[in-house]
């Protein structure tokens, strides 16, 4: 009995043993385990943040290089296109066709206007021509004592301020007669120019020729007389080419203002009727002379000539007549 309590005892003891060793053993593995675990627990969340920490440092060195090469390539365009730019300005490309041209008329107005106060008419010209810019050509103011008073002016207005004028010279009094017209220069404009251009060619040859001097004096001399002759219609050509375009810049006006007529009443004194019956007896009887004056030295010549051509038949009828009645 006793040996039988002694095994089982050994083999409680040989069993609690085994257990031990394997509770040893689980327990040597459980930290190696729960290690490993935890390890991979902790370096998880740096190498993600590692990662992503790399992601962006790459992402902003390939935004850099986008930048920079932008900026490369942008300043290459605008060399290029300066390159361009100035190859254009050195070598510019021919320009297009030109439209037609407006037609150059030159336009000319005449008026005749009568005004109640002629000589109140004049400094009102003067400011309708200071006004427009204008300028007067040419101007006469009559005022004799036994007439009526009269202006006559030639006026030159800048054809863009021509309509504005002529309202204006419209209200000086009232329009007895007013004509417009228009010529067209262009034409003579163009000769001009293609002469000219003509004239400036030879001019350049013959001066080539006489700073060659390979000719004798003679030739020299002449080469500088037809230098002189081609300048002298160089400038004839250029005063008339700028006559004409100041034609066409500036409108002519041929301006006549006269006094309105007051004749007199037959309730006038009899003194006042008297001078004026007078006056355009006067009148009459000079403009009779005057116009007889007029007609012989217009025809005088010719009338003496008729006399003496009929009269020469006439004397030699006259001789035979009385050669015949002395016969007789």
């Amino acid at each position: 009995m006793g040996d039988v309590l002694q095994v089982s005892k050994r083999i409680e003891e040989a069993d609690e043993e085994k257990l031990e060793e394997a509770d040893s053993g689980r327990g040597s593995r459980r930290p190696k385990e729960l290690f490993g675990r935890t390890g991979k627990g902790r370096w998880r969340p740096w190498v993600i943040a590692g990662a992503s920490a790399i992601a962006t440092v790459l992402l902003i060195v390939a935004i850099g290089a986008s930048a920079s090469y932008y900026k490369r390539l942008q300043a290459a365009s605008e060399e290029k296109r300066a390159a361009v730019v100035t190859q254009a300005d050195a070598n510019p490309a021919p320009a297009p066709a030109q439209t037609a041209a407006a037609p150059l008329i030159a336009r000319s107005v005449e008026f005749v206007i009568v005004a109640k106060d002629v000589e109140a008419s004049r400094p009102a010209l003067d400011a309708i021509l200071a006004k427009y810019h204008g300028y007067a050509a040419q101007m006469d103011v009559n005022t004799p004592a036994d007439d009526a008073p009269s202006l006559k002016a030639s006026l030159r207005i800048p054809i863009a301020n021509l309509a504005a004028a002529i309202e204006d010279l419209r209200g000086l009094g009232r329009v007895a007669s007013e004509s417009e017209s228009g010529e067209d220069v262009t034409q003579q404009h163009a000769d001009l120019d293609q002469r000219l251009k003509t004239a400036r060619d030879t001019e350049d040859r013959l001066r080539a020729i006489l700073q060659q001097r390979t000719g004798t004096i003679n030739d020299v001399l002449q080469v500088e007389e037809e230098i002189s002759r081609v300048r002298g219609d160089i400038e004839s050509m250029e005063a008339e080419q700028t006559n004409l375009e100041h034609r066409v810049d500036f409108a002519s006006i041929d301006l006549s203002i006269t006094a309105e007529s007051n004749p007199v009443s037959g309730s006038a004194p009899l003194s006042v009727r008297v001078r004026n019956a007078f006056l355009a007896g006067y009148r009459n009887a000079a403009g009779t002379v005057v116009g007889i004056f007029l007609f012989l030295v217009a025809y005088g010549l010719t009338i003496l000539i008729w006399l003496a051509i009929l009269a020469v038949p006439v004397v030699l009828l006259r001789r035979r007549y009385r050669r015949m009645h002395a016969k007789l």
